[in-house]
């Protein structure tokens, strides 16, 4: 560790050097990325005070450590720098002056009409010998003819004009080397394939709102969807009325490749395809506002959670439903609910009419046994306990409402009616009583024995079980339906 060093007051007030001839050749051509890698770079090594790490790049140019590693390889490339280690990344940055000789030394016999005919393609400067060594040195590495690299550089000398540097053109070299081009006759059958295209482009452009020509990009981007990807115009055109906000070429691309990914391929696909897009975000928004939220960005609800519900077969007006039923009982996050959706898939409840259905029976069902209440001589609400209770005195045991309601009257001005309820009706059970007028003969006869009164602790019931209706929805089973 040193001992002295520069404070941070005195390292924000210096500056960091950036080489005229790094801005010259290299800047022009680099995409923001690069920039920011190098710059950022070349920051650090003159600021050693600063935590350089890989990590720490990553993190404040938010970047991934791949964009980073592959920014380096580029500049290595270039002879901008070297790259000591890839794992742990350790970069040296090398003389931007150095990066201009050629490293290696070529035969001028073999290039002297090459560099001819080079030079005569820009009349209106001199070419560098650095120029010339990385044209030498692309042409021995990717075996194109050189007659076929002095067409490319034409095309993007007309495409760019004469201020086009060698970067640019390699780039433009390599990417068609990677489509298989390597003599003049697949060059012209690369510019065949980009006049083919002018009419489909003029479209493209018109339908982006693009004044102008196309950029090389744009046009490999085209052949791109229409070649590789199996695109029509009419299907290219479609997508393009899809897109939201400014429409360029890097956001058609990404929406292809988003269709492309799924599968969508036609006019009529890409309609339906936004067509549900719409129904579900209408959807979304409808369970918001009945959960009683608002989010602003609507993608991750409908990925996570609406197209999920809707492909279990639940229509759209069940969820609305179970989104209003869910505030009313307090459930307020889209995580709850989505338990109380997969309760009620269980149930087979997926229509608005069938969730509808069950709730009304559910309310009638809590009418009668707040009448039971009633006649108990309690006012309190309808609890889980008490659908439970009478759900085994109906279904179980088979008595009707009435012996049950006689009961009940029994049960007014005990302390606690429910547990004497419950009691007096497994006497009748067990004794097979089934009517009123069987309970009172059996009550009348001197032989008979009374339920007995036992003694329960007080019970404390929670708000959850104090709503009513739907209140312990997420405790549902089929025994409820």
């Amino acid at each position: 560790m040193s001992f002295v060093k520069f404070s941070s007051d005195f390292l924000l007030e210096t500056f960091t050097l950036v080489d005229n001839l790094f801005i010259m050749e290299h800047l022009p051509y680099l995409d923001e990325k690069q920039i920011k890698v190098y710059l950022y770079g070349l920051y650090l090594c003159a600021t050693p005070e600063k935590q350089n790490t890989l990590d720490a790049l990553c993190s404040t140019l938010d970047m991934t450590e791949a964009e980073v590693i592959s920014a380096y390889g580029y500049f290595e490339d270039m002879g901008l720098c070297r790259i000591i280690s890839k794992s742990p990344l350790e970069v040296s940055y090398l003389s931007v002056k150095k990066a201009n000789q050629p490293p290696k030394k070529y035969r001028g016999e073999k290039w002297n009409d090459f560099n001819t005919q080079l030079q005569q393609l820009f009349p209106e400067r001199m070419l560098t010998p650095n120029e010339y060594n990385e044209y030498y040195m692309f042409l021995d590495s990717c075996r194109l003819e050189q007659d076929a690299l002095l067409m490319i550089v034409q095309y993007c000398i007309n495409l760019k004009g004469m201020g086009v540097r060698y970067p640019y053109i390699l780039t433009v070299a390599r990417n068609w080397v990677a489509d298989g081009v390597r003599t003049v006759a697949d060059v012209e059958e690369k510019l065949k394939e980009y006049d083919n295209q002018s009419e489909d482009m003029r479209q493209v452009l018109s339908a982006l709102g693009r004044k102008g020509g196309a950029e090389l990009e744009d046009k490999q981007l085209l052949l791109k969807w229409t070649r590789s990807w199996g695109y029509e115009l009419d299907a290219i055109l479609a997508a393009i009325k899809s897109l939201k906000g400014g429409k360029t070429f890097a956001k058609l691309d990404a929406k292809l490749d988003e269709f492309y990914r799924m599968s969508i391929f036609t006019v009529e696909q890409i309609r339906d395809y936004q067509a549900q897009m719409e129904r579900l975000k209408a959807l979304a928004i409808s369970v918001n506002k009945n959960l009683g939220l608002y989010y602003e960005s609507l993608e991750h609800e409908i990925e996570t959670y609406i197209v999920p519900w809707t492909a279990k077969g639940f229509d759209d007006g069940a969820l609305a439903r179970l989104a209003h039923y869910c505030y009313l009982t307090s459930v307020r996050t889209l995580e709850g609910m989505n338990n109380v959706v997969n309760r009620f898939f269980s149930l087979g409840l997926l229509t608005e009419a069938s969730i509808d259905e069950y709730l009304n029976d559910q309310i009638a069902q809590d009418g009668k046994i707040r009448k039971i209440i009633e006649k108990s001589g309690s006012s309190r609400q309808v609890t889980k306990s008490d659908r439970d209770l009478y759900r085994t005195w109906t279904a179980d045991w088979g008595f009707d409402d009435a012996l049950i309601l006689y009961a009940a009257e029994q049960a007014a001005g005990r302390t606690y009616p429910t547990p004497y309820i419950n009691q007096l009706l497994s006497t009748y059970r067990k004794n097979g009583i089934t009517t009123v007028e069987q309970a009172e003969k059996f009550v009348a006869a001197p032989t008979s024995s009374p339920a007995p009164q036992a003694n329960f602790e007080q019970r404390d019931y929670s708000d959850e079980e104090l709503h009513s209706i739907i209140t312990s929805i997420d405790k549902l089973s089929e025994d409820d339906v």
